[in-house]
């Protein structure tokens, strides 16, 4: 998979050369250049293709929620800040795809990059990313989606199941619920999430991936309607009640 391209809109040294100094943990970046107006940014963006934005709202006497408000068409955009209330403005504006506050952690940059990832795949102009970056104890390790076969809950943490074992991950099943991309992956139960494509058997209560056997919440039934009617004319596999 090609790097994606990056670029900064900021004016301060500090936070600039901190959020550098968490991305070299992200070997997919590309890092392009920092631009510290708004109208250096649109020049960029004019001659770059870029994959990401990360936004701060101060610009000297500017306010970087501008560009979102322009109309010219943007990849995903982090929007950070060093004041609160303007988390609700970003909300009203929509476009963002997430806001950090600042300082914020490691941690939190990662989810906050998940999200715009995910952001990107669903708009299909990430339409080759096929995988996820999740932090494993103090570490970040790549997923690829097809290589996972289900992820279970286990406790504050998931087990991300493959078809040679598992790995512990640094999220809980409900967070991941909202990162993994919905056309591979769905919740069927509170603690379970499965890859659509490695469900060999089912029934209304349960369905297999291989030998395991996972339940189906009663609260999530309805959502697997579709897929379970769809499955049910078209798998040979199909086991009746």
């Amino acid at each position: 998979m090609k790097a994606r391209k990056y670029i900064i809109i900021d004016d301060v040294e500090a936070d600039i050369a901190d959020l550098k100094d968490k991305l070299l943990k992200f070997p997919l970046l590309e890092f392009t250049k920092v631009c510290t107006t708004l109208e250096e940014a649109v020049d960029v963006l004019a001659k770059e293709s870029i994959d990401l934005i990360f936004l701060d709202t101060s610009l000297g006497g500017d306010n970087g929620l501008v560009l979102l408000k322009s109309g010219i068409n943007l990849p995903p955009v982090i929007v950070t800040s060093s004041r609160p209330e303007e988390a609700l403005e970003c909300y009203n504006i929509g476009t963002p795809s997430d806001f950090l506050l600042k300082p914020f952690s490691y941690e939190r940059l990662l989810r906050a990059m998940s999200r715009a990832f995910r952001q990107r795949f669903a708009s299909n102009s990430f339409a080759n990313l096929d995988s996820i970056f999740l932090k494993t104890g103090r570490k970040i390790q790549r997923f690829n989606y097809q290589a996972i076969d289900y992820i279970e809950s286990y406790g504050i943490y998931s087990k991300i199941h493959m078809y040679d074992g598992y790995q512990i991950v640094n999220e809980r099943v409900a967070s991941l619920a909202k990162l993994m991309p919905t056309h591979f992956f769905m919740r069927v139960h509170k603690s379970f999430i499965i890859n659509t494509s490695k469900i060999t058997s089912f029934d209304r209560s349960a369905l297999s991936i291989g030998a395991t056997k996972i339940p189906i919440g009663v609260s999530y039934r309805h959502k697997l309607e579709g897929l379970l009617n769809l499955l049910e004319v078209t798998d040979s596999k199909y086991i009746d009640e």
